[in-house]
């Protein structure tokens, strides 16, 4: 194996095992492992379970019946299903929280008093997740090759044993993908909880960030991180584990049932509503039932900004999400270049790390080092990007053509020249498409930058909203909360066109 091919994987775990190290080194003492292992953190570590073992269950529940709807339509409709990948992966939490916070103070359901609940938690959990669970088992039963179904049709099979005998058993690694992914995503939560959930609930990574802000105690913080580590190494081992079948064909398209159709429409209903609650009532004042535009003029006046950094957050996130996604695009295009037996490992083993605990890590560098904390920002939103570069980037860098490469291997070309005058002008859009993907996750990032309390050096837009949304200013949460909307969703519209237009000139 040479050694470029590690270099690459040793820097990555390098610049995560750093700060890790140098905290323990410092903080950690072995007897508060032991010490951890009481009533308090086993009701934490069951809360944790409980909450994610329910949305997911739920979230793959209320994803059945639209999945089957975008495996055998090919319509607007399930266009627009397939389209809600982008609220986990792009849609910000902060724009989230703002959207229940309002929905769960509307009469309706404030008479059954949701917010700060556990029904609050499982309802955002479930909408912000379920469409993980829509995009693999609406993918999986498209990929299912029609005259594998004919087949079993013309054998006289019935409709019931042709799902639970032949379509279930081939999804079914899609179906063990999407649990594992929204389960690791629901069991870190954190600011759905911290929001959403009140004090009387707690996970792990919302323990770790208590720890280390409230009490200080960096020795226990460490240990609960060492814990949730464990528990998340073990579930993604379990998902790694799973080999997808390799099913190529035309997928069937038929009719479906008025129920089915019915049913997605209102799914569909119900996930937009809340993702454009924010748009709405950044232009309407529920509590005056005006329509008004002064919430975007007050948002940007003088006076506001002197006590919430709205203009200096959007131009600070703007500047690291450009920053940190050119930085994520290249290193995840080298690495998956240099790709060794251990890669996978090595990139989706640092899902168990907890974000709240990478984020005091940095800001003990910054204590003993003074590194500023922007470049630590840019660090950690570097570390948290890549597993999710790496899975969007996969399958275009590793089965990209290798006949097209050994031959201009052969014309003499270098590495370089293979890559200008190859890979690049073939792969542009899938790069610019990533690119803008990692963009508006970054910039919708909360963990690290609430961990690392950077709003008074050095504010970020994701952070200004949740201080305007926690002093119940929603209409100017609202606003914010749009503006972001409007960002995120055009930078998602434009890297779904080009990647379809790669597609469809591949």
């Amino acid at each position: 194996m040479k050694k470029g091919k590690l270099s690459l994987n040793l820097f990555y775990m390098t610049l995560w095992g750093i700060p890790i190290f140098i905290f323990a080194r410092d903080f950690f003492r072995l007897e508060d492992l032991t010490e951890i292992f009481n009533a308090s953190t086993y009701k934490t570590v069951a809360f944790s379970f409980k909450q994610a073992s329910i949305s997911v269950i739920l979230s793959f529940i209320l994803s059945i019946v639209p999945s089957y709807y975008i495996a055998y339509r090919r319509d607007r409709i399930s266009r627009l299903l397939e389209s809600l990948i982008f609220i986990p992966f792009f849609f910000p939490v902060i724009s989230t929280i703002v959207a229940f916070s309002i929905i769960f103070n509307l009469g309706f359901f404030k008479e059954f008093q949701v917010l700060y609940s556990l029904k609050a938690i499982i309802i955002a959990n479930v909408f912000y997740n379920a469409p993980i669970f829509l995009k693999y088992l609406g993918e999986g039963m498209k990929s299912i090759p029609k005259e594998i179904l004919e087949a079993a049709r013309l054998e006289g099979i019935s409709e019931k044993d042709l799902f639970f005998k032949i379509k279930l058993p081939l999804i079914m690694p899609q179906i063990f993908r999407a649990f594992f992914m929204v389960f690791v995503y629901c069991f870190t939560s954190f600011a759905i909880i911290l929001s959403l959930g009140g004090i009387n609930y707690s996970t792990l990574e919302v323990e770790i960030a208590t720890t280390l802000m409230g009490s200080f105690d960096f020795s226990k913080a460490f240990a609960l991180g060492m814990v949730q580590f464990g528990i998340l190494t073990i579930v993604n081992s379990l998902g790694q584990r799973i080999e997808g079948y390799e099913l190529k064909g035309e997928g069937d398209v038929k009719k479906v049932s008025f129920f089915t159709k019915a049913y997605s429409i209102i799914y569909l209903i119900c996930e937009y509503a809340v993702v454009f609650t924010g748009l709405v009532f950044a232009f309407f004042n529920f509590y005056t039932g005006k329509i008004s535009f002064k919430a975007f003029s007050t948002l940007f006046s003088v006076e506001l900004n002197e006590y919430y950094p709205v203009v200096k957050g959007l131009i600070n996130s703007l500047f690291l999400s450009g920053i940190v996604s050119a930085l994520t695009l290249i290193f995840t295009y080298l690495i998956l270049k240099n790709y060794t037996k251990f890669t996978n490992y090595i990139i989706f083993s640092t899902f168990g790390f907890s974000s709240a605990f990478l984020a005091i890590t940095l800001v003990y560098m910054n204590i003993i080092w003074n590194i500023p904390l922007w470049i630590l920002l840019v660090i950690g939103y570097f570390l948290t990007s890549i597993p999710v570069a790496y899975s969007f980037m996969y399958q275009y860098i590793r089965e990209f053509p290798k006949d097209i490469l050994e031959a201009a291997k052969i014309d003499g070309a270098g590495k370089r020249d293979i890559f200008f005058l190859i890979e690049f002008p073939i792969l542009k859009n899938i790069f610019i498409s990533i690119f803008l993907q990692i963009f508006a996750i970054v910039f919708g990032e909360f963990t690290i930058t609430y961990t690392m309390q950077v709003g008074d050096i050095f504010p970020v837009v994701s952070l200004v909203n949740y201080s305007i949304a926690s002093d119940k200013r929603f209409l100017e949460s609202s606003a914010l909360s749009a503006l972001n909307l409007i960002i995120i969703i055009s930078l998602f519209i434009l890297s779904q066109y080009l990647r379809d237009r790669e597609w469809k000139n591949s």
